[in-house]
């Protein structure tokens, strides 16, 4: 009877002592769980106080090429003083005036997206044939332009205006051969709706409704 009851009391101890132990363990996991809980609430509320990263807006164009457009111009407010507006009147003053063999139909073509109907068939007209002979390789110089300095004159109704002064550098091959100063003075507006066709070149929707280039009377001698 006695050794019964001692094996008896030694199961319980047993059992009393594997209930204590996975209790212990669910104690654990429960604190594991818990911390892991407290991280990853940590973890999300500082991940919705940031700034959600800007995403990247490509488009395809007519001949199938992917081209990354910058999110910041796709977004920008039709403002004249916009810094963004700044920024692509400035390359509209480098692409339409440049005459340099590796970029001048792609950069001249792109320049005339900015220009009003009435502007850019003049443009073509007046300008095509020499840019597609500096394209070709068989136009005796180039052209480049440097050192722009462009300021915006916002008005209370659309058109804006704006001025620009430029360098205008002919060269043959690298060679200096002289070097000009030219104020380009022009109007421009912001489309209210913007064809797919100008997303990646004009995203703001900039329209150029007036222009006309001086050069100025002081300029450097030939090279």
């Amino acid at each position: 009877m006695m050794k019964r009851d001692r094996n008896a009391g030694r199961e319980y101890a047993e059992i009393w002592g594997e209930a204590v132990e996975a209790n212990r363990k669910l104690r654990r996991i429960l604190i594991l769980l818990a911390a892991s809980t407290l991280l990853l609430v940590v973890i999300l509320f500082n991940l919705a106080r940031k700034e959600p990263p800007k995403p990247i807006v490509v488009r395809v164009d007519e001949v199938g090429r992917a081209e990354a457009l910058a999110y910041e111009a796709a977004t920008a407010q039709a403002d004249p003083l916009d810094p963004t507006t700044k920024y692509f009147l400035n390359r509209f003053v480098h692409d339409f005036h440049s005459r340099r063999r590796a970029t001048a139909q792609e950069s001249w073509t792109r320049s005339l997206r900015f220009l009003s109907t009435d502007l850019a068939n003049a443009a073509f007209q007046r300008d095509g044939a020499e840019v597609a002979s500096v394209a070709a390789g068989t136009a005796d110089t180039e052209l480049e332009v440097e050192q722009v300095v462009l300021r915006i004159h916002p008005a209370p109704e659309p058109p804006h205006g704006a001025t620009a002064d430029f360098d205008l550098v002919h060269l043959r091959g690298e060679q200096e051969l002289r070097r000009e100063r030219w104020t380009l003075s022009l109007r421009f507006e912001f489309l209210d709706s913007i064809p797919p066709e100008l997303v990646v070149h004009n995203p703001m929707g900039l329209l150029v409704t007036y222009m006309r280039a001086d050069r100025a009377l002081v300029t450097g001698g030939d090279r």
